[in-house]
């Protein structure tokens, strides 16, 4: 049989040594059929120039001009291949990664198990310790947060393929379908959670994601983040995590974690009072606060994505884990350890 093709779609926003090292390690990719498609977002005329006479085979450059954000400039990927029409899959794939060379093959060969598969999340290790996790797919919480599965733990606790709750935009692949019929990355989150997003509506409207550990890349963990972390973009992480949550939980479940929720909405703001960590206090009640007063004019999406749901509210629960032990191992290395959390720009 022949190999489904695959669009490898990439977004480069002034990381040009990043993606040149991303891109040779996929000069290596043994899958036979696939190209590349850099998206940028942006960047200096130099990068640019650079990028645009880059020499691979089935290699394309698209510039943008401006920063239209993560979900924006994947989506007119998306558009792009879908109007092609050649692609059965596309790879979602960061810019900051290099890829082991049967990364893809394996990643199609598990989407290819079943038809009803739509989502397949590769492993993703640490770039600079490449036996531990970054991430294993997204792990969905009672608490309501969507979280990397398995960050910063052994490589070799995650050797089983198994359902999960989502996948990081960093290392995915989508059935071409998937996104036809749920529809690309939501345009009003920007940057941060679209991905949680996308991988939960996909699961709603019936499709299944699945962890392949033998798909495995390696990643630098937010180099492109980095340029632009300020106040403003922990805000909009925090209100997109919400956002996320709200649009994509059938009512049952949202009721169900109820008491979950306000457990740990307490616990971070008491805990982190007592430690003096003003600026997760502040980001997490100013996000909250923006949340409910945006709670009404997000409805009709709400209403349009459950009117849609082909998955049963039982099938949510029973894959979803307790906050618990997550916010354990947060409270030990964000109050104790004192490491820097993702809420906080001045430490």
């Amino acid at each position: 049989m022949s190999s489904p093709f695959v669009s490898i779609l990439m977004v480069n926003y002034n990381g040009l040594e990043d993606t040149l090292e991303c891109l040779e390690s996929l000069k290596a990719c043994t899958y036979p059929a696939f190209e590349v498609l850099v998206l940028d977002n942006g960047s200096s005329l130099q990068q640019v120039q650079v990028l645009a006479s880059y020499q691979m085979k089935n290699y394309r450059f698209i510039a943008h001009g401006v920063n239209l954000g993560f979900g924006v400039a994947n989506n007119k990927g998306i558009e792009m291949v879908v109007q092609e029409g050649k692609s059965k899959y596309i790879y979602f794939l960061n810019n900051d990664t290099v890829v082991e060379p049967d990364f893809l093959s394996q990643a199609v060969a598990v989407a290819e198990q079943d038809p009803k598969i739509g989502i397949v999340s590769s492993l993703s290790l640490q770039y600079a310790n490449r036996m531990v996790v970054e991430n294993a797919g997204h792990d969905f919480l009672d608490c309501g947060d969507i979280v990397p599965r398995g960050r910063g733990k052994s490589k070799n606790a995650f050797m089983q393929s198994v359902e999960i709750m989502g996948a990081c935009s960093a290392n995915a692949l989508y059935r071409v379908e998937t996104l036809q019929q749920s529809g690309g990355y939501d345009e009003t989150f920007f940057l941060n959670y679209e991905d949680a997003d996308l991988s939960l509506r996909c699961i709603l409207y019936g499709w299944k994601c699945v962890f392949a550990p033998q798909s495995i890349i390696y990643h630098k963990v937010s180099a492109s983040i980095k340029k632009v972390r300020d106040y403003a973009f922990s805000l909009r992480s925090q209100q997109n995590a919400l956002k996320t949550y709200y649009y994509n939980t059938p009512t049952a479940v949202l009721i169900a974690n109820a008491p979950f929720v306000l457990l740990r909405d307490l616990l971070v703001v008491i805990i982190n009072t007592l430690f003096l960590r003003w600026e997760i206090v502040r980001v997490f009640l100013h996000a909250k606060w923006n949340f409910l007063r945006m709670v009404k004019m997000m409805l009709g999406e709400r209403k349009r994505r459950m009117q849609r749901k082909q998955v049963s509210s039982w099938y949510i629960w029973r894959h979803q884990k307790n906050f618990i032990p997550t916010y354990m191992r947060y409270f030990y290395d964000i109050l104790l350890k004192k490491k820097k959390s993702i809420l906080e720009t001045g430490r």
